[in-house]
């Protein structure tokens, strides 16, 4: 810190070493993000000192830059420092031969070096300014390439969220390039939340040095080396208590003692630097003392000119009065500048002068900035901190300025602030207040600030309409509705439909974009509110309007709206088509969200059509724009789109992987459609993975709180795959009214298919699967895709050939099936192949020609080998049973006979037998529950009915388990399923008794203190203790079912529902032997 110049380094050999290790990396190529944090005074900027001249000296060039505590600091001010130490003194066309093009971007931070361009402000999150950060990057990795680089950035407690949010996206790989960045933070200081959220994410992704005070011989050494100043052991603890070792307050209270002629200086110690400070400035003749006032309300204008006018005096007298501050330690030697030596300082001094005089001295630094565009947002600064002095007009007109000039160097953050203070200065002029409350919801929503958009949004919009203005209504209404890029447009919203509708009454029939956005974006919101047609007709007039006005922009937006009112499988032709003049007409605009929104809309229609190659094209294309962009609202698709892809391959794993990814990404920026189909990748991962109920509830969770993520009700859900079998079949004779309410929209395939899928499992009627092959069969050929390609469902021939299955067809079956696997073949989705090839083994069991069976076995074993080589460890169960048994033939899932079974105790061991295939369980108590229920298929049993079939249990459980114990026992748990494997592998059959008596016993007691999701219980009453108990006797017998015979543990997981009521449900009705 300037205020230690000539002080030694002492106590930072920690952070020093840190720092060494960081340059020596970039010498060799890498690039490391070093966060320094501390108290005020600590020596934050001592160390960053320190590591800029430990660089020099290394031959690694320095780039520095310092936030400044004033509110009328330009945006991005610490990087504009950063940028211009770059530039030097080269040009424009210099510096873009040297750093490429894209450094163009990063150059319009510098008013000196930028070029006219404008940032248009239409109500959407703006991605240009990421494009920013990327080329910022750039200038970065250039300058990087030549030689390795050092970013001193200091004080970052002052600066803008735009400039942390930038430093961001610099530091999110730090290792890409031989880039060293070390930043300072200041703890304990008080900062706008936004700025804190970002410095703690920020420094969880850093190399962190926390400073902390100087020890007591370190404190010795340093009033001695910088002050000359000799204390004992015990006075230096006394001091270091005292002021915490903090090293300001050190060096400022030896040089109060020099200043008094020595003493006991515990006895000088304040209560805060601050106040040491205060008494120094005491010191000082009166006009020094106002002069530095002056250039600390001065800010970065701080030229010894500047604050020679602001202060009204000879430009002789600063010079004398900087000499004077120097020599006190108050001012830091600086050729032409007045710079106050700390912020401390600097603070103390702005705090000492007199009100009334700080306002003139606002009122003359506005006037001297008045006619800079570049310092729009220090006139505003000035002109607000000058009234009542001063025109209120005035001020509210450059805090509009500032507002503009911030959000079109894309520093939202900065524009919400001075539409803030325009908005207070408004008073009760309605248009001013109109006009405030617009650029700051603008603001907002280019922030992603959904909610605090929608409120400005709402006033704006109140106020057009008492002061008769329809194009302000208009631009309120679409502000509400989230800007005209329409990634992100809320559903069933009522107020947002209001407000639309009124807006187009408003501006009558005249032609115009701003009709046009309207009309698109009514269309867009009444998706699941309106009438089809009207959707569609709204979305063609706004494309006829956009086409006869010749604006690119609009044309692109209106198409959208088409594409989207649309959208089903009867038009994926046409919506690929509408979608190319998307992407063609929002590159003619320069509007890359709309040229994404075509993207996708292209993706989805070209996926919808099996061509799945032209599909990845556009998905590279859009991953390459959304990750130069860098903005969450685009960027979530690239790993949706990743899922996507990964399901068709049959990769699970990779696909809810992207779903986490996506739930991440999306959270950023608040996405409901993020959240949405996050959970649609995870549901079909349980689908493929045949655990499909443990997702439902998160569907039900979802369709209650998002009606969009169910357009069609609830009504078919009873028919999706997971389902309890008695909701099932309670719901089945409603399913020609189910299928005949369902629009033939962007969800129509994906949700027969769901249903199909769980009538094939089921074995539905003949009936019912006739009504969903009537509903499927104009789309055989087109492919099944589940939200914004969330979900690779495959062919819909597939579906079509299992529904014949079920009816009986086993020649349509044949056709469909021999389709679907060329389709799948063709689009490159082996997961569909191998779907497809167990379908069509299931054909070949019910024809039983000549050569079927083993044609079939031999289907089964390619899709078998699919599906262990990609872990689907359930579906390769289920086919290893089917093969077991396929020397006689299944009937198939559409067979009406009952199924039969064995469920039978033989001594110490239960012989079990499930479609076909035997197996053998040793005995537990959950086996015997399970007889109990499958010998009362659909009739409730009591827990307690159940918990006393082995003997009543004596007295209570007594207090739950501490977690000591609890650990303990599930140790000992795991012990004994060791004894009892080893104990049946040498055939020791007493041990192997005495292991599973003694396991029996610890599940019970585990189940009365423990409930569902391992949550403590605290109770004795019978019936609970009854109901935790059996059920974890049931869940471990049935989990020792599924190892031996994976086919029955799936059936009676699906089937047996337990808890104070037990019972046994199947899907099919099953002939046991008990």
């Amino acid at each position: 810190m300037a205020a230690l110049a000539g002080a030694p380094l002492l106590g930072r050999s920690v952070a020093r070493a840190h720092l060494e290790r960081a340059i020596g990396r970039a010498k060799d190529g890498t690039g490391s993000f070093l966060w320094i944090s501390g108290e005020a005074g600590i020596g934050k900027t001592s160390l960053l000192d320190a590591a800029t001249a430990l660089a020099a000296d290394r031959g690694v060039r320095v780039l520095r830059g310092t936030a400044w505590n004033d509110p009328g600091t330009p945006p991005f001010w610490l990087w504009v420092q950063v940028l211009r130490d770059a530039a030097g003194r080269a040009g424009r066309e210099e510096l873009l031969a040297r750093w490429g093009p894209r450094s163009a971007e990063a150059l319009s931070l510098l008013p000196e070096l930028a070029a006219a361009s404008g940032h248009p402000q239409d109500g959407t999150v703006d991605p240009e300014r990421f494009a920013l950060f990327d080329a910022v990057e750039g200038v970065l990795a250039a300058i990087g390439a030549e030689q390795p680089l050092l970013v001193a950035l200091d004080d970052l407690h002052w600066t803008d969220p735009g400039s942390l949010r930038l430093l961001r996206f610099l530091t999110r790989s730090p290792g890409a390039a031989p880039v060293v960045v070390v930043a300072t933070w200041r703890d304990a200081e008080k900062v706008p939340d936004a700025l804190e959220s970002l410095a703690t994410e920020l420094a969880a992704h850093s190399e962190r040095i926390k400073l902390a005070g100087l020890e007591r011989g370190e404190v010795a050494e340093l009033l001695d080396r910088a002050a000359g100043l000799r204390v004992d052991s015990e006075e230096a603890e006394r001091l270091r208590e005292r002021t915490g070792g903090n090293p300001l307050f050190l060096v400022e209270l030896a040089r109060l003692a020099q200043d008094r002629g020595g003493g006991d200086l515990t006895a000088l110690v304040p209560t805060s630097a601050e106040a040491i400070i205060g008494r120094r400035l005491a010191r000082v003749s009166q006009a020094c003392h106002e002069i530095l006032a002056v250039a600390a309300i001065a800010g970065t204008a701080n030229t010894v000119e500047t604050v020679a006018a602001l202060a009204q005096r000879d430009p002789v007298d600063i010079v004398a009065a900087l000499d004077e501050a120097v020599a006190a330690g108050l001012a830091s030697e600086a050729a032409g500048r007045v710079e106050i030596a700390h912020p401390l300082i600097r603070d103390c001094l702005v705090r000492s002068l007199a009100p009334t005089r700080a306002r003139e001295v606002h009122l003359a630094a506005a006037e001297l900035v008045a006619d800079d565009p570049a310092a729009a947002a220090e006139a505003a600064h000035h002109l607000r901190a000058a009234l009542p002095l001063g025109d209120v007009a005035r001020a509210r007109e450059a805090s509009r300025r500032a507002a503009e000039v911030a959000h079109a160097a894309r520093a939202f953050e900065e524009a919400v602030r001075h539409r803030a203070v325009e908005l207070e200065l408004a008073g009760a002029d309605l248009a001013a207040r109109f006009e405030a409350l617009l650029g700051r919801g603008t603001a907002l929503l280019a922030l992603g600030v959904l909610a605090g958009a929608r409120d400005d949004f709402v006033q704006a919009a109140t106020l057009a309409r008492a002061r008769h203005d329809p194009e302000g209504f208009a631009q309120a209404a679409l502000g509400f509705a989230a800007g005209t890029t329409g990634f992100e447009v809320r559903l069933w919203d009522r107020a947002q439909l209001d407000l639309l509708e009124e807006a187009l009454v408003l501006l009558g029939d005249a032609d115009s974009a701003l009709r046009v956005d309207v009309m698109a974006r009514l269309s867009v919101a009444s998706a699941f509110a309106a009438d089809a047609d009207r959707r569609r007709d709204l979305a063609e007039q706004a494309t006829a309007i956009a086409r006869r006005i010749g604006d690119p922009r609009a044309v692109a937006h209106a198409l959208s709206a088409h594409c989207d009112a649309i959208a089903g499988p009867a038009d994926s032709g046409r919506r690929e088509a509408e979608a190319g003049e998307v992407i063609a007409n929002a590159r003619l605009a320069g509007d890359r969200g709309l040229e994404l929104l075509g993207l996708r809309h292209r993706i989805v229609a070209l996926l919808e059509q099996g061509r799945t190659v032209d599909a990845r094209a556009d998905m590279a294309a859009f991953e390459l724009a959304a990750d130069h962009l860098g903005q969450p609202l685009y960027s979530w698709y690239v790993p949706l789109f990743r899922g996507y892809l990964a399901h068709l391959a049959g990769d699970m794993t990779t696909t809810r992987a992207c779903a986490d990814e996506v739930d991440r990404i999306g959270a950023l920026t608040d996405s409901h459609n993020a959240r949405i189909l996050a959970a649609v990748q995870r549901f079909w991962c349980a689908i493929e993975e045949r655990r499909t109920e443990e997702i439902l509830v998160e569907l039900r969770r979802l369709v209650d709180e998002f009606a969009e993520a169910a357009p069609d009700g609830d009504s078919p859900l009873p028919f999706f795959p997971g389902q309890e079998p008695s909701l099932r079949r309670a719901a089945l004779p409603s399913i020609a009214a189910v299928v005949a309410d369902l629009a033939p929209d962007a969800e129509f395939l994906s949700t027969l298919g769901l249903v199909t899928l769980a009538a094939y499992d089921a074995g539905d009627p003949p009936e019912a699967a006739a009504v969903l092959r009537d509903a499927l069969m104009p789309y055989r050929g087109c492919w099944a895709v589940d939200g914004i390609a969330a979900g690779a469902m495959g062919p819909v021939d597939r579906y079509l050939g299992a529904l014949d299955l079920l009816i009986g067809d086993l020649a349509a079956a044949e056709d469909h099936l021999a389709a679907a696997l060329a389709d799948a073949a063709s689009a490159g989705a082996p997961l569909a192949s191998a779907h497809t090839k167990v379908l069509q083994a299931d054909v070949l069991d019910r024809r039983g020609g000549s050569g079927d069976a083993v044609r079939a076995r031999e289907l089964r074993v390619d899709a078998l080998g699919f599906y262990r080589a990609h872990g689907l460890v359930a579906r390769a169960r289920e086919l290893e049973d089917r093969l077991t048994g396929s020397a006689s033939p299944a009937d198939g899932p559409s067979a009406p006979a009952r199924a039969e079974g064995r469920f039978r105790r033989e001594g110490d061991v239960w012989q079990l037998a499930f479609r076909g295939a035997p197996a053998i369980v040793r005995h537990v108590k959950g086996m015997t529950d399970l007889a109990i229920l499958l010998g009362r298929p659909s009739e409730e049993t009591h827990a307690l009915d159940l918990a006393g079939q082995g003997g009543p249990r004596q007295g209570g459980t007594g207090p739950a388990l501490d977690d000591q114990a609890t650990a303990a026992y599930r140790r000992r748990l795991a012990e004994l399923d060791a004894d009892i494997d080893e104990a049946d592998r040498v055939g020791d059959a007493d041990a192997a008794a005495r292991a599973v008596a003694e396991r029996e016993f610890l599940i019970a007691e585990l189940g009365a203190a423990y409930g569902l999701g391992g949550r403590a219980r605290r109770t004795n009453d019978d019936a609970e203790r009854a109901r935790s108990t059996v059920t974890w006797r049931i869940r471990d017998a049935i989990k020792r079912i599924e190892a031996a015979h994976p086919a029955l543990g799936a059936h009676l997981r699906r089937s047996v529902r337990t808890g104070t009521f037990c019972s046994y449900d199947p899907e099919q009705a099953v002939d046991w032997e008990l």
